[in-house]
């Protein structure tokens, strides 16, 4: 028994001495910890930073502890900025933070500098200022993504692990100087699971350590530059998921315009390691139900229109996407030279993309959209002339890269003046034109070259045409000179570059109508039911060289009452604006050209028939002559005058001359051969006037006695 008492005072002695020790832990271990974490944040950011908390509760045993109203700040770097416009670091750091809870941490790790370590780590309102104290100018946030950052909210301590950081309600704020935040980040929510930095680690990409498992959600980004401010709103990246998803984004310009304001985007399937490693963009899909975008027009040092919008690329050295998805969007183009013009507006956009190339800095939308497979469709859209005098309406319309294809509902010119008011304001005689072109459907079309080159190939252009075309002959001539434009000398006045190896013109309508100058009345003539081939629509010189001919072959019903056949031959590299047209008309009453010989020729056909009318003209730009074949019979014509009530009465003396110095009809001879014709061009008329003169230089040269 007296071998075993001093065991028992030993053992008393320890008991007291753990007791003491459990007491003073538990009297100071909350002085104790932070004293030390304290310290430790102190000397790894040279004394610069300092960490303190109002108060905590800590459970060593369970290494759980809780802290509250946590601030890690600078004053002395505060002043430096405040008192000298700049600091001795070129980034300052302002933390607070309502509560840091930590469940299973390492206490004995955490307190002799070493590491953090902890199961979980919930951080609760978060309000951080990243304060650049250089150069003013605004920092991208992945520009403080450097091992900077962590040395100085590290401290000593070498590693941090935890199986789950969780961040609630948090606020991030950057900004320059002393000066507003011009990034902004509120409520912010952030799951990140299997976090580690520690020395092991490549710190040149810090935000790999923990970007490919995070969840992380903003409520709303506010950036502001010299010339926008752009807003996101419930932002949502999902790494495990691999998506990024954005509920709407809107940038405003210096005059609170707004310039996109677009919804519902989500990039799906990222490569994460593209990102970090290659800082590059790869996706599966880039999505968004689209919105409204504003854009500008402007002009180069040249004066001309400025359609090279270009992709400023500076987050990121490439972009590879596999697809591109945009909704129905409304696109305004302003002229930024005359902000009070009405913009042209194109609505309900849609555009989908794939097998794009990818986007470097620099790249402009058309060599984007040049070298991908893409359709892109819109509702219609409408222009007015400068003169006021028309509206171009152009209908719905889809452009399909992947099959060559564009299909346009409608393109139409209305007037939007009448006719009377169009003649009133004329100083000289001018066609008013109503053309409407339905159902418009080119393919072969070479989208690329359109695009990237702003030239037109295609292989079939075809649509049906309505036409109506109006002249009022009761207004002074126009005395400028017409020749050089011929239709096929205009098409190389055109300054785009084409080539349409075939147009098809599908039952269309032609009508011609013209007031007369003694008559002052109208009289029309139309062809309906039209249908022609044209090939060889060109004017690129290379194409002109291998085949310099425009070929046209066209059928209309003629007035309703016959068929017209004609063959158009116009040679594309002429000096002279050679041409040649040959052409038929089947059977027909002749008193159907009444609606055109009485008012435009003061005369009337009261009596007569056509049997066959055949003609071939050669014609340059002076003149123009050939041969013509007309077979009729029974021809009796009146020549007209107008009375004093404006009607259109018969002149006695003038219609028995007339019925006198004509033939009756050739059509019982059994020998008809053609006739030679020739007329001499007035230069100031148009080239189908020279040919209808032609015509009707033939006809008369046929029924006339002498």
């Amino acid at each position: 028994m007296k071998n075993k008492k001093p065991l028992l005072y030993i053992f008393a002695i320890l008991l007291i001495i753990v007791a003491g020790i459990w007491i003073y832990w538990q009297q100071n271990k909350k002085r104790i910890i932070r004293h030390q974490i304290e310290s430790a944040v102190n000397k790894g950011t040279d004394s610069m930073y300092y960490i303190h908390y109002d108060s905590s509760h800590i459970d060593e045993i369970n290494g759980n502890a809780t802290f509250y109203n946590v601030e890690l700040q600078s004053d002395s770097l505060q002043k430096q900025l405040l008192q000298f416009d700049t600091a001795s670091a070129d980034v300052l750091f302002n933390v607070h933070i309502d509560q840091v809870s930590i469940s299973g941490a390492n206490i004995p790790a955490l307190l002799t500098n070493n590491k953090v370590e902890a199961n979980s780590i919930e951080i609760i309102r978060p309000v951080i200022y990243i304060i650049s104290s250089g150069k003013k100018k605004k920092e991208k946030i992945n520009d403080y993504n450097d091992k900077a950052i962590y040395e100085r909210l590290l401290g000593r301590y070498n590693s941090i692990k935890a199986g789950q950081i969780i961040i609630k309600n948090g606020i991030l704020n950057l900004s320059t100087k002393t000066t507003d935040p011009h990034t902004s980040l509120k409520d912010i929510s952030i799951q990140l699971n299997n976090f580690r930095v520690d020395d092991t680690k490549d710190y040149d990409n810090i935000i790999s350590y923990f970007i490919k498992d995070i969840v992380a959600k903003v409520g709303e980004i506010n950036m502001r530059t010299e010339n926008h401010t752009i807003t996101f709103s419930e932002v949502e990246y999902n790494a495990p998921a691999k998506f990024i998803r954005l509920k709407k984004f809107v940038e405003k310009d210096t005059l609170q315009n707004v310039v996109f304001d677009i919804n519902n985007t989500i990039i799906n399937n990222i490569a994460t390691d593209s990102f970090i490693l290659h800082q590059q963009i790869k996706a599966g899909e880039f999505k968004t139900d689209g919105g409204l975008i504003r854009l500008y027009r402007k002009k180069d040092k040249e004066g001309h229109e400025n359609d090279r919008i270009e992709i400023d690329n500076n987050s990121f050295d490439e972009a590879v996407l596999e697809r591109i998805s945009i909704g129905n969007t409304k696109i305004m183009v302003y002229n930024k030279a005359n902000p009070s013009e009405a913009p042209f507006i194109l609505n309900n956009v849609k555009f989908s993309a794939t097998d794009i190339q990818s986007v470097y800095s620099g790249t402009n939308i058309r060599q984007l959209i040049g070298h991908s497979k893409w359709i892109l469709s819109a509702d219609g859209f409408s222009l007015t002339s400068e003169d006021k005098i028309y509206k171009y309406n152009f209908g719905a319309f889809n452009i399909n890269n992947v099959n060559s294809t564009i299909q346009l509902k409608y393109l139409s010119i209305k007037p939007q003046i009448r006719e009377e008011v169009f003649s009133k304001n004329l100083k000289v005689q001018k066609d008013l034109y109503d053309i409407e072109l339905k159902n418009i459907q080119l393919s072969g079309i070479d989208t690329r070259t359109m695009i990237t080159d702003k030239k037109i190939l295609a292989e079939t252009i075809s649509f049906q045409p309505i036409i109506h075309i109006f002249n009022d002959r009761t207004v002074e001539a126009n005395p400028a000179s017409k020749v050089g434009k011929y239709p096929h000398q205009q098409l190389q006045a055109i300054k785009i570059p084409f080539l349409i190896k075939k147009l098809i013109i599908k039952d269309g309508y032609i009508a011609y109508k013209e007031k007369g100058k003694l008559s002052k009345q109208t009289g029309i003539v139309f062809f309906k039911n039209s249908n022609a081939t044209i090939t060889n629509v060109t004017n690129i010189k290379d194409n002109i060289t291998k085949d310099n001919l425009l070929k046209l072959n066209a059928n209309a019903s003629f007035m309703g009452v016959s068929k017209l056949q004609t063959t158009w031959i116009l040679p594309l590299n002429s000096s002279n604006g050679e041409f040649t047209v040959l052409g038929s008309a089947t059977a027909f009453n002749a008193e159907a050209l009444n609606t055109i010989a009485e008012p435009l020729g003061m005369a009337s056909i009261k009596k007569g028939s056509v049997n066959k009318l055949e003609f071939n003209i050669n014609g340059n730009d002076l003149q123009a002559n050939g041969k013509e074949t007309l077979v009729y019979k029974d021809l009796k014509m009146e020549v007209l005058k107008k009375d004093s009530s404006e009607e259109l009465k018969k002149k006695n003396l003038m219609s028995f001359i007339a019925n006198a110095l004509i033939k009756n009809g050739n059509s019982g001879s059994s020998n008809i051969k053609p006739v030679e014709m020739s007329y001499g061009r007035d230069t100031t008329k148009s080239f189908f006037n020279l040919v209808w003169k032609t015509i009707f230089a033939g006809a008369k040269n046929t029924i006339q006695k002498l």
